[in-house]
């Protein structure tokens, strides 16, 4: 499948309420747990008459900006995120020399997708972004903002797609991926047929989901393939902080649109972020949780009557056509909604939030 446009997605209050009182959603929400909020008392500290140690440190970081100590932070924690990651991404330093402090995942998207487009007016080529059907819509969003053509394929055709990619489009990707919740196996020998077919980088990897899988890859992502020009990451999804906008991005080439982010960033999310990746390793909150994740999967499965199974990414479940009973549901749930063959995914915050005893007004997210 190889479609410039394709049906929308399919909107159904009724079934979207159904799910939710299922304890489950379309859209993939956040997951608020205890460790996080503990990490969140750590860093604000006691904040009464006579500050203890956390809270005066936390006040320090925002004085005397003329000394530019605040560069310390971003630059920490995005080093600190690199050895985090390393046991899941590849990631070799010398390859990414610009580094930024982003607000989340989607201003890296963003930025660089934008950052395209004005190359393509530049160079005067016409710009593609390509993506597999299924995957996270903030790729196509951004791109149809921004002017920019967007393709679609089938990600069965993988290798047909990685031999015959114009060379000077644009491919994004997310892995673990957004499409199944899952580690894509073929994803590093996608990579190598799309090194193979232009001598620019020419992938945007989107690695949102590093620090919600609980297994070790037998090869890690390799972020570090000549065809990769951007990394992105956030911690949203592994810690729960979509609201407090916790992300960067590791670049080949400078990218001048995020030079200000090194003064225009958020002391308190950074901080924020850095204390979470200390405290816990890049597998400890999905191992914590997978029992969670399995019982939520199980529970929310009886009660729509689809055979759940977990995913790798510790909020996500899925289920094969044939095991919904419900037509309609399960043609609601199915991603990508067009492919008739595809699995349906839900995500499980609702329930385990309400399991683990997180679950007031749950955090945002994106499908």
């Amino acid at each position: 499948m190889n479609e410039r446009t394709t049906p929308p997605a399919i909107h159904d209050p009724e079934l979207d309420r159904r799910v939710k009182d299922a304890g489950a959603s379309k859209t993939v929400y956040a997951l608020v747990t205890p460790e996080t909020e503990a990490a969140k008392h750590a860093i604000l500290g006691n904040c009464l008459v006579s500050p203890d140690a956390a809270r005066r440190h936390h006040l320090e970081q925002f004085r005397d900006a003329w000394t530019g100590k605040q560069f310390a932070l971003h630059e920490a924690f995005l080093e600190r995120w690199m050895a985090w990651a390393a046991p899941v991404v590849a990631l070799k330093p010398a390859g990414f020399p610009w580094r930024y402090p982003t607000a989340g995942g989607s201003e890296a998207l963003f930025h660089v997708i934008t950052a395209y487009g004005n190359r393509a007016r530049s160079e005067r080529f016409e710009p593609e972004v390509h993506v597999f059907c299924g995957e996270y819509e903030g790729y196509k969003a951004y791109a149809e903002a921004c002017g920019i053509a967007v393709v679609e394929h089938d990600r069965a055709d993988w290798q047909t797609v990685g031999r015959s990619l114009p060379a000077t489009a644009l491919f994004c990707i997310s892995q673990p991926s957004a499409i199944d919740g899952n580690v894509w196996p073929d994803a590093n020998a996608f990579f190598d047929l799309l090194s193979a077919g232009a001598a620019k980088p020419r992938l945007l990897l989107d690695v949102t989901y590093v620090g919600s899988i609980a297994e070790a890859l037998a090869l890690r992502i390799a972020a570090d393939s000549p065809v990769v020009q951007a990394v992105a990451f956030s911690l949203s999804k592994p810690f729960g902080v979509y609201y407090d906008r916790i992300g960067g991005i590791f670049c080949r080439e400078a990218m001048p649109s995020l030079f200000g982010n090194q003064w225009f960033k958020n002391l308190t999310s950074l901080q924020l972020g850095l204390a979470l990746i200390e405290r816990h390793d890049v597998f400890d909150l999905p191992r914590r949780y997978r029992s969670v994740q399995c019982e939520a999967a199980a529970q929310v499965g009886r009660r729509l009557g689809i055979a759940l199974e977990p995913t790798d990414v510790t909020i996500l479940a899925q289920a094969s056509q044939s095991d919904a009973v419900d037509p309609a549901l399960a043609a609601f749930l199915r991603r990508p909604a067009n492919n008739p063959r595809a699995n349906l995914r839900v995500c499980l915050t609702p329930a385990m939030a309400d399991m683990i005893g997180t679950a007031g007004p749950i955090t945002g997210g994106a499908s």
